[in-house]
């Protein structure tokens, strides 16, 4: 399989689960609720998996600009959809 859809992948399947954790922070699943840590919930996931994308991809995806199309804007545009589907309908 080819590195860019590796790296796709695992940043939407991450996104669904940050947005799913994202919601619950939102909504009070956890006991509270606070909106601004949901957010911030999101970006310490889309570091992780960004470290995990970079070991797995190794060299093959250089410059930020890969990593911006191939795994940033991926992430966010999906957490940024699910978030806001989830909370509206959950």
């Amino acid at each position: 399989m080819d590195t860019t859809i590796k790296v796709t992948t695992i940043h939407i399947v991450a996104a669904l689960f940050a947005a799913l954790l994202s919601t619950g922070l939102t909504l009070g699943w956890f006991g509270f609720k606070n909106e601004i840590f949901a957010f911030f919930i999101a970006l310490i996931i889309l570091y992780f998996v960004g470290q995990f994308s970079q070991k797995i991809a190794g060299d093959e995806i250089s410059g930020f600009s890969q990593w911006l199309w191939d795994g940033i804007a991926p992430f966010y545009f999906t957490w940024v959809i699910a978030y806001t589907l989830f909370v509206m309908y959950l």
